[in-house]
């Protein structure tokens, strides 16, 4: 087995024909076969059936595309390291945001590292903090930005921003506490919460739990944007940190009272047991200064 039937037996599986990967790799289709043909006599397995429309990978194919993905990734990643230079790093970075955190962040992230390192491909993705800590843990991501504590010695936390959090209503509803509010301030009050498992609805649980406050929990959603529509159109309450309402509050769609009890902290997780490359280290000098220029514009909240 070597990586070159490695190679064509991905791009086999990619493309779902002998044909069409043969076009793509520019070699002849009977010169696909024979290394399909090799590779499973070496391993003694079938790795793929032929069908009137293509191929289909069966179990044991499944399972060796999983590992050949991760042997080429692994590969193509230490050919980028060997060659890249700090002044001019080359390769791709996967990153994880929780949803908020990658709708602040990722286009002007993109953005300056499309100037200032070409040689980078960016490679992104949103989704709550505990899907994004299994990515970590399993390799499919190299950095993320999550709203809890990573607990696990081969992974390290550093708290990029923590930002205040609001108890959010319509104009519709009842008035809401003008100064600040507290976790008393929930009761009776029909609510729209992220969906679990989330950082902040855990907070915000335990909270509730230790003040012995039940949470009339009427929706839940997975975007801070359906959340605010539901909160627009009267239906529930929210809490929410500064950062995704203030447009909102600013131009009187949405009220808003600080809430007391806890605080949203954005943090930024790295892997500790194995070395990094020159442009996963250029990627995360850059994220830890996009993340100072927001919190210079407010767009975090007051500063001080």
């Amino acid at each position: 087995m070597d990586l070159r039937q490695l190679q064509y037996f991905c791009r086999i599986a990619e493309s779902g024909s002998f044909r069409e990967a043969a076009a793509r790799a520019n070699v002849a289709q009977s010169a696909l076969s024979r290394h399909i043909r090799a590779l499973e006599e070496e391993l003694g397995v079938v790795l793929m059936e032929r069908h009137a429309r293509g191929i289909r990978l069966t179990v044991q194919g499944e399972k060796l595309k999983r590992r050949a993905d991760l042997i080429l990734n692994e590969v193509e990643e230490t050919r980028a390291e060997m060659t890249a230079t700090k002044a001019s790093p080359r390769g791709t970075v996967t990153i994880g945001a929780t949803i908020t955190t990658s709708r602040l962040l990722c286009a002007r992230l993109a953005e300056a590292a499309d100037t200032r390192y070409p040689g980078i491909n960016l490679q992104m993705t949103e989704g709550s903090s505990y899907y994004l800590l299994e990515g970590m843990d399993t390799g499919r991501l190299d950095l993320a930005i999550i709203v809890t504590q990573a607990n696990r010695d081969s992974l390290s936390s550093e708290e990029l921003v923590t930002e205040k959090v609001y108890l959010v209503g319509s104009p519709r509803l009842p008035e809401i506490p003008e100064s600040s509010s507290s976790i008393t301030d929930l009761i009776d009050r029909p609510m729209v919460l992220f969906t679990k498992p989330s950082g902040g609805r855990s907070q915000l649980e335990d909270v509730a739990a230790a003040n012995n406050v039940p949470i009339n929990v009427r929706f839940e959603a997975a975007s801070p944007d359906v959340l605010k529509d539901f909160v627009r159109r009267g239906l529930a309450y929210a809490i929410l940190p500064y950062s995704s309402i203030f447009t909102e509050v600013e131009n009187g769609e949405l009220i808003a009272s600080e809430f007391t009890g806890f605080e949203l902290t954005r943090t930024f997780i790295r892997r500790t047991d194995r070395p990094t490359t020159p442009a996963v280290d250029a990627i995360t000098a850059q994220i830890r200064e996009e993340f100072q220029s927001m919190t210079a514009e407010g767009i975090f909240g007051p500063r001080g």
